[in-house]
C-alpha cells in the first residue's frame, strides 16, 4: 500500500505526494517550558517520532523540526509567582523535554529552535504582514486582520463575529483578530525586545509560522500537533504564512487526539496530568511507549494503570519471544519480506495504523511460539524473524537493545550511579542530582525506574 495520511483541513485520507522525492520537511509544534511535560504531551511527541520513522522506512530522508517555546505567558506567569529566573526556568524543562524523549526512544528532531532565539526574524515577518496590509498597530500591539485574508477559517466553520468586550478594550477591528506581537506590561519583567512599535514580544502563533518557514521553507510537507492545536494555533499560522508568502504553508495537516484521564483530557490546567517521572516509578519506558502506540492517533485513548499493566505484559511476551533467537548468527540474505512482513508495513502506510500492525506482529510471534514448541523451526523461519523484529523495533522502537549487562557498563559509571542511590537513600536530593549531571555528561542516563536505576547509553 502506498503511503497516506488523514489531511485535517480536507478531512479525506490522502496519498502522501511529497514536494522533494527523496526529502521531507515534517514541524511538530513542541513543549512550552515552564513545566515537566506529562504523558499526555507525550502522546503527540511519540506520533511525531511515529511518523517520522514511518517515512524513514518509506526511504525518505526527514527533515523535521520540533520547536521550545520558551516566549508565554505560562513561562511568564511562572516567573512572577516562584524565585526562579527565566532562564533557569526554560533550560531546565527544556533539558527535561529532551532527557525524557531520550528515554521513551524518540529519534532526535533535526532542529529543536528556540523561539527566542529568532526574534529578529519576527519582527521582520510581522513588518512584512503590515506593509501588506494584513497587520495593524493598536496600542503596541499588533493584530492580524482576519478579514483581510479571505481563506480564514479553512480549519473550522467560523460564524461569531461579535465583539466582546476584552475584545474592545485590545482596539481589535473583528474578534477573530489574533495578536502577532504584544505590547510590554509591567509584569512582562525584563521578558522583552524593542521593535519599531515599543517594546513587546512575539505572540505564539508567529513564533511557529516564522520557524517553521525559516528552518524548512517557504512551503512543507507535513505540519503535525495536538489536535487542541487546530483551532485557533494552526488557523492562524497558516494564515500568517499564506497572507504574506501566498502559497500553501503545509500540504498535509495531521492531528493526535487526547490522552484522556478521568473522564477528562489530560491538562496542566486541570491539574490531572501525570509525568514521565511519575510512571517511571512504577513502570519501564518501553511499556510506556508501547502504550502510547497501542491506539491509533486520531482515535482518544484512556489514561487507566490497567492499560498500563497490560502493555507492561506484551513487552514481556516480545522480550521472551526475542530471547529464543540469537539474532547475531542468524543469515538474512537473500530472505524477501513475507506476507506478515507487507501486512505490517502496509497497516502502517495506512494513516500510522499502529493497533493493526501490532496485531499482525503478535500473530507472528503467537505462530513461531507455536513452531519452537514443536520443535519445528528452520533456517528460514528464524531469518523471517529476524527480518520482523528488527522491522518492528525500527518503528515501534521497545526492544530493549541497550547494554543491559551489568559488566559491560565502564566501572567508573557503576560506581557514580551506587553513590548517586545512596544519596537518594540518604534523601540527599541536591547530591544525587548533581551526580546525575556527572553521568549524563558521561554519555549515559539514568532511569529510575520501581526495580532501582536503569543506566541507559545516550543514542
Amino acid at each position: 500500500m502506498k503511503l497516506q495520511f488523514y489531511n485535517s483541513v480536507t478531512s479525506e485520507k490522502e496519498e502522501f505526494q511529497p514536494i522533494s522525492n527523496k526529502e521531507v520537511s515534517v514541524y511538530g509544534c513542541g513543549p512550552t517550558v515552564y513545566n515537566s511535560p506529562h504523558i499526555g504531551n507525550f502522546r503527540t511527541f511519540i506520533f511525531y517520532d511515529l511518523l517520522n520513522r514511518v517515512l524513514v522506512q518509506n526511504g525518505y530522508t526527514v527533515k523535521n523540526v520540533i520547536n521550545i517555546t520558551d516566549i508565554d505567558d505560562k513561562i511568564i506567569d511562572r516567573v512572577n509567582n516562584e524565585d526562579i529566573a527565566f532562564n533557569d526556568l526554560i533550560q531546565k524543562y527544556e533539558r527535561i523535554f529532551l532527557e525524557q524523549s531520550d528515554f521513551l526512544s524518540i529519534l532526535p528532531s533535526t532542529f529543536n529552535p528556540r523561539a527566542s532565539e529568532y526574534v529578529s526574524e519576527m519582527i521582520d515577518f510581522i513588518k512584512s504582514l503590515m506593509d501588506k496590509g494584513m497587520a495593524y498597530h493598536v496600542n503596541g500591539n499588533i493584530f492580524f486582520d482576519t478579514k483581510e485574508y479571505s481563506k480564514y477559517g479553512k480549519f473550522v466553520n467560523i460564524d461569531d463575529d461579535s465583539l466582546s468586550r476584552e475584545d474592545n478594550e485590545l482596539g481589535k477591528k473583528h474578534s477573530n483578530d489574533f495578536a502577532l506581537w504584544k505590547a510590554w506590561k509591567e509584569s512582562d519583567g525584563e521578558i522583552t525586545w524593542t521593535s519599531d512599535w515599543g517594546n513587546g514580544r512575539p505572540a505564539w502563533h508567529t513564533e511557529c509560522a516564522v520557524l517553521g518557514t525559516q528552518l524548512l521553507g517557504e512551503s512543507i510537507d507535513i505540519h503535525c500537533g495536538g489536535i487542541d492545536l487546530k483551532f485557533p494555533h494552526h488557523e492562524n499560522e497558516s494564515a500568517q504564512v499564506e497572507a504574506l508568502l501566498g502559497n500553501q504553508f503545509a500540504n498535509y495537516w495531521l492531528h493526535s487526539e487526547h490522552l484522556i484521564f478521568d473522564r477528562e483530557k489530560m491538562s496542566k490546567s486541570l491539574g490531572n496530568t501525570l509525568t514521565i517521572s511519575d510512571l517511571l516509578k512504577k513502570y519501564s519506558s518501553e511499556s510506556l511507549r508501547l502504550f502510547l502506540l497501542s491506539s491509533h492517533y486520531r482515535s482518544k485513548v484512556s489514561f487507566s494503570d490497567k492499560k498500563l499493566d497490560d502493555s507492561s505484559k506484551m513487552v514481556d511476551k516480545i522480550d521472551r519471544f526475542v530471547n529464543n533467537f540469537d539474532l547475531a548468527t542468524i543469515d538474512v540474505q537473500g530472505i524477501k519480506y513475507s506476507s506478515s512482513h507487507l501486512a505490517f508495513l502496509d497497516a502502517l502506510n495506512d494513516d500510522l495504523n499502529t493497533p493493526e500492525a501490532l496485531g499482525i506482529f503478535f500473530d507472528f510471534i503467537n505462530k513461531i511460539n507455536k513452531n519452537i514448541d514443536n520443535e519445528s523451526m528452520t533456517e528460514d523461519l528464524k531469518a523471517e524473524s529476524k527480518i520482523f523484529i528488527n522491522l518492528f523495533n525500527s518503528i515501534f522502537s521497545i526492544i530493549n537493545t541497550s547494554l543491559s549487562n551489568k559488566d559491560s557498563i565502564p566501572k567508573d559509571i557503576q560506581d557514580l550511579a551506587s553513590l548517586r542511590e545512596e544519596m537518594r537513600n540518604k534523601s540527599d536530593w541536591n547530591e544525587a542530582d548533581k551526580l546525575r549531571g556527572k553521568i549524563e555528561n558521561l554519555g549515559w542516563l539514568i532511569e529510575d525506574t520501581k526495580d532501582g536505576q536503569k543506566l541507559i547509553q545516550k543514542k
